[in-house]
């Protein structure tokens, strides 16, 4: 008697994992990066002086007028935008070009910081002293820029699909607007807690405060964006 062969089917290997979208676009990843940049040189030291009889400080972005703390900020709300789905293809006119509006703002400020710096090392120089630019506050500059550069042109390639009525469904409203509400309170949560468990906060310290604030914030727009997508769809079954 013949036996017949068991055959069993071919395995099929596991998907592999996909990209996150934020990854798949060229263009896309440039404007993530961007604003990764500038968060990251807004982190560091803009200027470093020095003064007869005190030696040389650095001067961070978070003292003054605090431009670095505003330019980390937008930075966080254009990285968010970028890499939410949601606002990423939506038909919304400030959702889409936000990164490209938040990047030249930052420019803006970062022009300004660089005007009053600049009268300030004057200044200084009369008196004995001398500073410079930190390589932060460049790297800052860097990232700004090509974020502005790169979301125009993102806004410009999409422009077909703008519209400035919210036609966008209330889930991924809900969902960028969770984002940016919980990355704004992270970061105020880490800028609140971190000086005091810090007390030297004007000196090196202030890295310290960036990155938990930066921390935090990340955390929040993805605690944000879940809940407020979640209760989205709750009531919109009801």
């Amino acid at each position: 008697m013949a036996h017949e062969r068991l055959r069993f089917p071919t395995p099929t290997p596991p998907a592999g994992r996909a990209l996150p979208g934020a990854l798949r676009d060229p263009l896309r990843t440039v404007m993530l990066a961007a604003a990764v940049v500038t968060v990251v040189g807004a982190a560091f030291p803009f200027l470093r002086i020095w003064k007869p009889g005190e030696g040389w400080t650095d001067v961070t972005g978070f003292q003054g007028s605090g431009d670095g703390g505003f330019v980390l900020e937008m930075a966080l709300v254009a990285a968010v935008l970028v890499w939410l789905d949601g606002a990423w293809t939506s038909r919304i006119v400030p959702l889409v070009a936000g990164p490209a509006i938040l990047g030249a703002t930052a420019v803006v400020i970062l022009r300004d910081f660089y005007q009053t710096a600049s009268l300030m090392l004057a200044g200084l120089g009369n008196s004995g002293g001398r500073g410079n630019f930190e390589p932060g506050f460049w790297v800052a500059v860097a990232g700004a820029a090509s974020l502005a550069v790169a979301g125009a042109i993102e806004t410009w390639r999409v422009r077909g699909r703008l519209s400035f009525r919210l036609g966008a469904s209330a889930t991924s409203f809900a969902g960028v607007a969770g984002a940016g509400i919980g990355a704004i309170l992270g970061f105020m949560a880490g800028s609140t807690i971190t000086p005091l468990l810090i007390h030297d906060f004007e000196g090196r310290t202030s890295f310290v405060l960036v990155v938990v604030a930066v921390a935090l914030a990340s955390l929040g727009a993805w605690l944000g964006a879940r809940v407020a997508t979640a209760a989205a769809r709750g009531f919109g079954r009801r």
